[in-house]
């Protein structure tokens, strides 16, 4: 009866919603407007990227970094947009106080959590027998355990959000940030370890996509290719052939620029994309499709 009930829904909701209201409502669908989102690794790289982005299209960001002074783009992204708030939590997300602490204060400042990106990650670039065993803890911590409790700790606070008028409100959404390094191997970076603690986000999709598709969340990722950062291009000055490694290895013949990866972070944290979970989204310029 439950299934049937649901049909009827849906058959009823498809009945009152013509073509001509669809084109003119998804404007409003790609709007942040009277939302609060949360992203970690946002102080700096490609998460003060998408920190804009979130921000360009109306919502509050809460950004939690571990740089003790925020970067001062961050003022600059509030300076532009007066009628949200961006706010800076310092913490570390390995470490289990800390990131608590920060969530705590993040819900008495906004009230709510409607969307969270996973964003914050380190990288150690070594061949495979030289790692050692402090830096791939390290790896684990932020890339995986990191990453598991920031999104743990967001969707409990989702939860909390009252259930929308209809079957199509949700809420809340994630956006885990994962890699491309673990579909894809380049032997000259050194990148055996940070794949492996990637890994750990494409290991979370599904399981999760599954366990809270019921409960109106949705869990998608987002899997960049190459990408020019400050960290990227701190590489580059002790090891130039990387660029040229890096540039070459992509079909579409550049690496990405960081606000190549916007338009992916806004459609899954909007109701453009209440139908999609589960989904990883490669922004990679086509090397994972193959190699020229």
């Amino acid at each position: 009866m439950a299934s049937q009930s649901a049909l009827q829904r849906s058959l009823e909701s498809y009945k009152t919603t013509s073509s001509l209201q669809d084109f003119h409502s998804l404007h409003d669908k790609v709007v942040l407007q009277i939302k609060a989102h949360c992203l970690s690794g946002g102080g700096d790289g490609i998460g003060l990227a998408l920190v804009k982005a979130v921000a360009e299209f109306g919502s509050h960001v809460a950004v939690i970094g571990q740089r003790e002074i925020p970067h001062p783009e961050l003022q600059e992204i509030q300076g532009m947009h007066e009628k949200i708030q961006v706010k800076y939590f310092c913490a570390d997300v390995a470490q289990e106080s800390l990131l608590t602490k920060a969530f705590d204060q993040i819900l008495s400042d906004f009230g709510r959590i409607d969307g969270v990106i996973a964003c914050a990650g380190i990288c150690v670039e070594k061949t495979f027998v030289e790692h050692t065993w402090e830096e791939v803890v390290r790896l684990q911590m932020v890339n995986s355990v990191g990453l598991f409790f920031t999104v743990q700790l967001a969707v409990k606070a989702m939860l909390q959000n009252r259930p929308g008028p209809d079957d199509h409100t949700p809420k809340g959404s994630v956006i885990l940030i994962g890699s491309i390094a673990t579909d894809s191997g380049v032997e000259s970076q050194g990148l055996t370890a940070y794949s492996a603690s990637k890994g750990a986000a494409k290991g979370l999709l599904h399981s999760l996509a599954v366990e809270l598709a019921p409960k109106g969340i949705r869990v998608n990722m987002i899997s960049p290719g190459h990408t020019i950062t400050d960290m990227s291009v701190s590489q580059w000055k002790t090891r130039p052939e990387l660029e040229t490694v890096m540039r070459n290895a992509v079909p579409m013949g550049r690496m990405a620029d960081r606000r190549d990866l916007k338009g992916a972070a806004v459609y899954f944290l909007s109701d453009a994309s209440l139908y999609t979970t589960g989904s990883n989204l490669v922004i990679s310029g086509g090397i994972h499709a193959g190699r020229l």
